[in-house]
């Protein structure tokens, strides 16, 4: 004779089945589109007429052994799509170590979709802990800067020095922030951002600024393009 709790148990087990199955099933289907997404832009034949890595690139999120690169595609990065078509780009990149790169001791592909606004954000693990190291991205026949990052040092080693420094809130129409400079002369091992670079209010005529805003000039930033052309 079956009890009211086994009944349940046997209920709830067969829901759990269920929601795994449907995970599952739901997880690989999802792969589809982005499968088919990447193989369209592995095939497609890209020609910028203009640099399409305006806004230069970046790492962050560093550990002992891995760090994240990013890229954004904008060949003219004042516009809300950054001056790209609404397809999906191949883009390929290299970690070396040394800036001539001669040494690669990475290199792969990332897609940039109109979704993310052709943006690249790679995470490249396998790298030695405590060390520089030098990488580009490249999309057609256009290679862009070649950014300069750093590890963490093992998380039980005891370096003799670990320089860090941080930039906090910054209203970037209002100041030439030439400190940043002097921050990338003092080779710092990491750099913190603790604030904002911009901020959505609309252009202010009466007040003087050192800058002029990008992206809606008479009102607030409302939209996500708003904002991506507000920061490019």
């Amino acid at each position: 004779m079956f009890h009211f709790d086994e009944l349940a148990r046997v209920a709830r087990a067969e829901r759990r089945m269920d929601r795994r199955l449907f995970m599952a099933y739901s997880a690989a289907w999802a792969t589809l589109p982005w499968l088919a997404t990447r193989t369209a832009a592995a095939d497609r034949k890209v020609v910028f007429a203009d640099d399409p890595f305006s806004l230069g690139v970046a790492s962050g999120d560093p550990d002992a052994k891995s760090v994240v690169l990013w890229t954004r595609l904008a060949p003219k990065p004042d516009d809300p799509d950054g001056g790209m078509k609404p397809e999906a780009i191949n883009v390929r990149w290299e970690i070396a170590d040394d800036e001539g790169f001669t040494k690669i001791v990475a290199k792969g592909e990332a897609v940039a979709t109109p979704q993310l606004g052709h943006s690249v954000h790679v995470e490249v693990p396998g790298l030695q802990p405590d060390r520089w190291y030098f990488y580009r991205f490249m999309a057609g026949d256009a290679v862009s800067p070649v950014g300069r990052t750093r590890t963490l040092p093992e998380p039980n080693s005891i370096p003799n020095q670990l320089k860090l420094t941080f930039a906090s809130c910054q209203h970037y129409e209002h100041g030439y922030y030439t400190a940043y400079k002097q921050m990338a002369a003092d080779a710092p091992d990491l750099a913190f951002h603790l604030g904002d670079y911009i901020y959505e209010n609309p252009n202010n005529p009466a007040r003087p600024t050192v800058r002029k805003l990008s992206g809606p000039k008479d009102r607030r930033l409302k939209t996500l393009e708003d904002y991506r052309s507000r920061y490019a």
